[in-house]
């Protein structure tokens, strides 16, 4: 009998996991078949859940328009950039929080470092603009976006590297002032490499925000740097959204961060592993 109800739960997980994974894989699927369709054919009433006419040519109509790339590169860049400024910062920020900045002051900064990444960004995008505006770069530029990002990924960055740097054991830097290591040498040489897992995980998450980012960079962009969701809406013709195109122009921004996610994958889980609590 509890062989039988342990067998019934394993059927109804199964079925559970199934139905789960259709139903979070479906609109990847329909996005998919969308970039293949011809436009009569996506401007149906009742859809289509498999290409009538297969046009493949929607993914080489995207890069017709010499914008589409350079919102690719531009994105690219801007994303890049700041996640290697962010991730910069944010260990040497980190390192100072979890080694020097102990007891209430310590963690009262740590929250109020953290607390900047809470607040909903459009309370600032108004005053942003101003701001940027006034500078000697102006709005439309790569610098603009950089600055303007790392506002957002710093506090998590430093948050997180904090965290890691906390769990690294601190005998082994204390070690390594015995056998003459100056503080800077065990930073780079000791501690440093055991938290470098965490540092790819905290590196890829500002990497995505900064990527997929679209209110300021509709605010902030204009015509020498653009970014790609800020393009993805001049897919028209028309008053006529070109939904083929614009899901297969989708599909193409999707790459970067899917095969960095590819790559690094292993680092990823032993990244978010470091920062487990230990019982």
């Amino acid at each position: 009998m509890e062989r039988s109800s342990i067998s019934l739960i394993r059927v109804l997980l199964w079925v559970f996991l199934v139905v789960w994974l259709l139903f979070t894989l479906f609109p990847f699927y329909f996005q998919i078949i969308t970039s293949l369709k011809p436009v009569e054919e996506i401007n149906r009433m009742v859809p289509t859940f498999w290409p009538e006419t297969m046009k493949p040519g929607n993914y080489a109509g995207i890069f017709a328009d010499p914008g589409s790339l350079k919102s690719i590169l531009d994105s690219l860049f801007v994303a890049t950039a700041n996640t290697l400024l962010s991730l910069f910062l944010g260990t040497l920020a980190g390192y100072a929080l979890a080694r020097f900045l102990k007891g209430p002051i310590g963690e009262n900064l740590a929250f109020w470092i953290l607390s900047n990444r809470m607040f909903p960004p459009v309370a600032i995008l108004i005053p942003m603009f101003f701001l940027f505006d006034a500078t000697p770069w102006g709005t439309d530029s790569y610098l603009s976006l950089i600055i303007l990002y790392l506002v957002f990924n710093l506090p998590l960055a430093t948050w997180l590297m904090m965290v890691f740097f906390r769990d690294a054991p601190r005998e082994l830097e204390e070690a390594a002032y015995l056998d003459g290591y100056t503080p800077f040498r065990a930073f780079f040489k000791v501690t440093l490499p055991l938290v470098f897992p965490g540092m790819i995980s905290v590196a890829m998450l500002c990497f995505i925000f900064a990527w997929n980012e679209y209110l300021f960079a509709n605010l902030l962009t204009g015509t020498n740097v653009k970014t790609f969701p800020v393009h993805i809406p001049s897919f028209t013709a028309g008053s006529q959204t070109l939904w083929n195109l614009v899901m297969a122009f989708s599909l193409v921004a999707m790459l970067p961060p899917v095969i960095m996610f590819i790559l690094l994958r292993r680092y990823m889980v032993r990244g978010l592993s470091l920062g487990v609590v230990k019982g």
